[in-house]
């Protein structure tokens, strides 16, 4: 029998509120699912509910998708990796709670954004974003690690345009909507490019060791890394520029630089480790999805960049967050190493098909009768999926490191 005196304590509810990642990605699953169901089927169960708007239905659904669900999963994974760039302690317990209360709150305002005043919508999320770019800064500058400094600047960024598009979708300002649209998808792909582009290489690395293959570790390109940034910035310049053509080939120059650098990341032997192969999909997901939104730009009648961006939104971002989120719900195996289980890569996939199913939406429709509907099914299985093997991890001790197994 066991030792009662040494036995571990039981889950609690409050267990949720002892790391960033828990509350913040509970949150982004919930959103993914709940708000892609109402704007996609919601007029039909509740129709007195009516359709959420910001300025329109579909802008209201690009604005949730990105500031909601994306917001919420980037500040999970930058405030609970603070922990491993400076040593402090993760935010937890109640300013925790203030700040999923601020995400919560800037949800709520966005149901009823065509009949509210215009400081009230921007409020919760100037102060959402705020607060998540103060708490990384705190700890940064605690520490002194100067070379984070671009993570809390991408939060507030990201803020800017969140508040930017409000304003311009409210009709205060005369703001171009559809390029502050294209600068929120371009942020999400350059953060994939750039933590996944970190994580991977590593991650591989330390799979390969574990597993003793015969296989040399994955070669990191400096040239490529600092090429595939300058290129991404400046595709982004050229997007805000208004230069159609222009973009286009900086989006498609950017997807081959970062071919280039995923070329050495050793792809080919990680297919028996689950979570490495999301990530490394993931990856893919990015580059074809730079492409297709470059080829949107250069030839929209062929493929309809509300289309083709979906590539980067429900396949890079969202593949990014599952990918991300998983390694912090997976089981611990025998020294440590993470184990994906069944759920957490039927999610992926599930929602991995989703997103190409509505990219390619434009092609379909002589083969099925509904093909963006069929992908918004897809979508909300995959995070009823994601959710089911996510809940049950968010309680209990945090294990540490998060998002990263043990190392050989």
């Amino acid at each position: 029998m066991s030792d009662p005196a040494v036995s571990p304590r039981p889950p609690r509810v409050s267990d949720l509120w002892q790391a960033p990642h828990r509350p913040l990605f509970l949150m982004a699953g919930l959103w993914a699912l709940a708000a892609l169901f109402w704007w996609q089927w919601g007029w039909w169960w509740w129709p007195g509910l009516g359709m959420p708007t910001l300025g329109t239905p579909t802008l209201w659904h690009v604005h949730e998708m990105v500031f909601g669900f994306g917001g919420a999963s980037v500040a999970a994974y930058f405030l609970t990796a603070v922990t491993s760039w400076t040593s402090r302690p993760m935010l937890a317990g109640r300013p925790l709670m203030l700040l999923v209360a601020f995400w919560g709150a800037a949800r709520l305002v966005m149901l009823q954004a065509g009949s509210l005043p215009l400081a009230l919508l921007l409020a919760p999320g100037a102060l959402y974003f705020g607060s998540v770019t103060y708490w990384l800064l705190r700890d940064i500058a605690a520490a002194r690690v100067w070379n984070k400094l671009g993570f809390p600047g991408a939060i507030l960024a990201l803020g800017i345009v969140d508040a930017l598009l409000v304003v311009a979708a409210h009709e205060a300002w005369a703001l171009d909507v559809l390029a502050l649209k294209r600068a929120a998808v371009m942020f999400f792909a350059m953060k994939v490019a750039f933590i996944a582009g970190g994580m991977i290489p590593a991650f591989t690395a330390n799979w390969l060791r574990q597993t003793g293959a015969a296989v040399a570790p994955p070669h990191e390109n400096r040239v490529a890394n600092r090429l595939g940034l300058v290129t991404l910035y400046a595709a982004l310049g050229l997007t805000l520029a208004g230069a159609e053509a222009a973009s286009g080939w900086a989006l498609i120059v950017a997807a081959a630089v970062q071919a280039w650098r995923f070329s050495g990341w050793r792809s080919h032997a990680v297919g028996g480790n689950k979570l490495l192969v999301m990530m490394h999909t993931t990856f893919c997901s990015l580059i074809v999805g730079l492409v297709i939104v470059g080829v949107s730009r250069l030839a929209p009648g062929f493929w309809p960049e509300r289309d083709a961006v979906h590539a980067l939104t429900m396949g890079a971002m969202a593949g990014m967050v599952l990918s991300v989120a998983s390694r912090a719900a997976a089981r611990r195996g025998e020294g440590g190493a993470l184990d994906a289980g069944r759920l957490l890569p039927t999610a992926y996939a599930l929602v991995w098909l989703g997103a190409w199913l509505r990219t390619a939406a434009p092609f379909l429709y002589g083969w099925l009768d509904n093909p963006v509907a069929l992908a918004a099914q897809l979508w909300c299985a995959g995070w009823v999926v994601f959710l089911a093997a996510f809940v049950p991890t968010i309680v209990g001790p945090v294990l540490r490191p998060v998002f990263s197994g043990a190392k050989a």
